[in-house]
């Protein structure tokens, strides 16, 4: 018995079938980290509490602009 050690391929194309990729969001209140899903019941940055209360707020999203200026300005 042989075993078969090609890619898998799409039937009919005999192309190699493309794999999922998968793209963690960004946590758009910690330049450069990875959303750790730190807000219990958020999928994402996209249904996050504590993202959407910072972004509702015009004092708090003032004060993340320059918290992110500072950040790009340090590397």
């Amino acid at each position: 018995m042989t075993t078969d050690v090609r890619e898998p391929h799409n039937p009919g194309t005999g192309r190699p079938a493309r794999q999922k990729s998968f793209v963690q969001p960004m946590c758009p209140l910690r330049p450069g980290d990875r959303c750790s899903l730190c807000v219990p019941g958020a999928t994402g940055p996209q249904d996050c509490g504590l993202v959407w209360l910072v972004m509702d707020d015009p004092e708090m999203k003032d004060q993340l602009a320059e918290y992110r200026r500072a950040a790009r300005n340090a590397s």
